[in-house]
């Protein structure tokens, strides 16, 4: 894939002799937002040009939800997750409601979730959140994206683990002390959408799904109707 709008190719810091690698992080849908530099480890002039352009990218989209959401001003961000546009979440019903996650940027900021720090992380594919939603038991509540927390770490194999990146290592050719392998990686996975968490994974809320009487909504987290259905 190419860099996902609002961004596009030739980030200022990827060329030589800069090498910075968030552009390509982001292409791969890694989802990188913090580099953990370890004490005694080689410290990478490509980690610290990282970390500008993910600073950027971050404060791109902070700046960007406020003027292109379609969200009423002064209800986003909430506590859960916020998709950068209301488009991102689509929902459609005759009887019942099914809700999709499009591809795109969402922001993740809730209190359990990295001591709530607020992260835009980006789906790459179209997922399905709630399927045929019509308020029977057990199915209101809370819908949104379930992530993991993972921490990233360099490895200079040629087949790297599955908590492993070998493309974050040193990539000067320079004979370098202690070896090519500097900072690690915060990351956060995109397990799936959904309604529940699994082992160490976190649910952040999108929207609510209800059902009073025999009406059926699904109503973001901030209170904004996204869809609702007269349902039997």
């Amino acid at each position: 894939m190419t860099i996902p709008s609002p961004f596009s190719s030739d980030f200022p810091l990827k060329e030589d002799p800069f090498r910075s690698r968030t552009e390509s992080q982001i292409n791969l849908s890694k989802n990188y937002y913090g580099l953990a530099f370890k004490a005694g480890y080689p410290l990478q002039a490509q980690e610290l040009n990282e970390i500008q352009e993910i600073f950027y990218v971050q404060s791109t989209l902070n700046n960007r939800l406020g003027s292109v959401s379609g969200f009423t001003a002064g209800t986003v961000p909430w506590n859960g997750c916020t998709p950068l546009t209301t488009a991102l979440v689509q929902a459609t019903g005759a009887g019942n409601i099914t809700a999709t996650g499009a591809t795109g940027w969402y922001l993740i900021q809730k209190q359990d979730v990295n001591g709530g720090l607020g992260v835009w992380v980006y789906n790459s594919s179209i997922k399905t959140i709630i399927s045929g939603f019509t308020g029977a038991a057990g199915t209101t509540g809370d819908y949104g994206i379930v992530v993991k927390p993972l921490i990233i770490g360099c490895t200079s194999g040629a087949s790297p683990g599955a908590n492993e990146d070998n493309t974050i290592r040193d990539t000067s050719n320079i004979n370098i002390l202690n070896g090519p392998c500097g900072a690690d990686r915060l990351k956060l996975d995109v397990i799936k959408f959904g309604f529940t968490a699994g082992t160490g994974e976190y649910l952040v809320p999108i929207f609510t799904a209800n059902k009073t009487g025999i009406t059926a909504s699904l109503v973001f987290k901030n209170g904004l109707l996204l869809r609702e259905e007269t349902v039997t």
